[in-house]
């Protein structure tokens, strides 16, 4: 099919829920991909942070290949040989008790709300039901997630949210009135990806800190976007000075398969009961075997000191352009950057597909970057080469 068929095609059949980008993309091999028409671009998104290790890698093709062969799906009322094996690797490396596997970073989110809310109904404490949240966040699109995320544009429409959740802006001030004696728990993103790449700034965690303290409330760290060595470690927490009760994981962890997670302190574990929550699908093998061969390679000695190198290439390649054309500031961390324009992030965008390059937006005046953990210091340089050429035409 050519690329106009495929696009009336989806116009015709396919509900138009996605601004889709003018691209028709048809294989992909490590930090590569290919359109329908042969040409090739350097992907900087990893399919929005999914595909931590590129495109087809092969270890997990050949787990993949492995597992289906075996079998593809045995629901959650039986044992399975490698679910057991992730939830150590993910709770030892994160010093966590227990793990949760569903299907997705919004089920995460959305079990991580029903634990919170069920340990503090264990405390005979039911009243204690608020959730807190963050201006410019987001946590998914099913309605607990959506209520907590702080984006007005992605609720407009689908009103009223659930009740019995909060919303704080990024300040002291705001955090203090939010929170208090019904607080059942926060939940925030050590780094805002969607919202603009925004880092919430010490002095708030700081402060943050001191209320979880006083108020006994319950941490949830959203590290869909940011774990798994996204920031160049294994969580992205520790480094913000954050202590998670419960941690939300997704996008790379699957392989490139629909796989999320929730980890949990022993407290909050121990009052979870079989029948409280559930899902058919959460813990797939084969999603399961996929993600264990990305967790092999975090794991690998030297691989995250790779990752650290080459995001401190990339970061300075970027901050020396900073000033540059509609580039201003640079922001986030390790493999999650994102560059504030004075521009539509659109022309941006647009411009780079031309050079051959995939990056994506966040907020409304940043364009972010997402690259595979596998990115070269060569492959960094090409990235920021047309960057620079980008900037000089715009």
């Amino acid at each position: 099919m050519t690329p106009q068929q495929i696009r009336e095609t989806d116009a015709q059949w396919v509900l138009g829920t996605y601004a889709r980008q003018p691209l028709f993309l048809e294989r992909g091999e490590g930090v590569w991909v290919w359109d329908v028409e042969g040409r090739k671009y350097l992907d900087l998104t990893s399919g929005i942070a999914v595909n931590a290790l590129g495109h087809a890698d092969p270890a997990v093709v050949a787990a993949i290949h492995e597992q289906s062969s075996r079998m593809t799906h045995s629901s959650n009322l039986y044992y399975t040989p490698f679910q057991g094996r992730m939830a150590r690797i993910l709770c030892s490396h994160g010093a966590f008790d227990k793990a949760f596997f569903c299907n997705s970073g919004t089920e995460a989110n959305e079990a991580a709300f029903k634990f919170a809310r069920k340990f503090w109904f264990a405390q005979g404490s039911a009243w204690r039901h608020e959730i807190v949240s963050f201006s410019q966040s987001f946590h998914g699109r099913t309605y607990g997630a959506l209520a907590a995320t702080g984006q007005d544009k992605m609720q407009t429409g689908f009103g009223p949210m659930l009740p019995g959740f909060v919303r704080s802006d990024l300040t002291v001030e705001s955090l203090r009135e939010c929170v208090g004696a019904h607080t059942a728990a926060v939940i925030l993103e050590p780094i805002l990806a969607e919202g603009g790449v925004v880092e919430p700034s010490a002095e708030f965690v700081a402060e943050l800190c001191v209320l979880q303290k006083r108020h006994g409330f319950l941490l949830i760290c959203d590290e869909i976007q940011t774990g798994l060595g996204r920031t160049g470690e294994w969580f992205a927490f520790p480094a913000s000075g954050l202590a998670p009760d419960l941690v939300t994981l997704a996008k790379p962890l699957g392989g490139g398969l629909p796989l999320g997670a929730v980890l949990l302190k022993g407290a909050v574990a121990e009052v979870i009961q079989a029948g409280d929550h559930g899902t058919t699908f959460g813990g797939n093998p084969v999603a399961i075997a996929a993600g264990l061969a990305v967790l092999d390679r975090l794991e690998k000695p030297g691989f995250l000191e790779g990752v650290r190198a080459v995001a401190s290439r990339l970061r300075s390649g970027l901050e020396a352009l900073s000033g540059v054309g509609p580039f201003l500031e640079v922001r986030g961390r390790g493999m999650l950057l994102g560059i504030r324009v004075a521009v539509d992030p659109n022309k941006v965008i647009e411009a780079a597909r031309e050079e051959g390059l995939i990056i994506y937006r966040a907020g409304s005046d940043v364009v972010r970057l997402l690259p595979p953990l596998v990115l070269t210091a060569e492959q960094a340089d090409l990235a920021l080469a047309g960057l620079a050429k980008i900037a000089a035409r715009l």
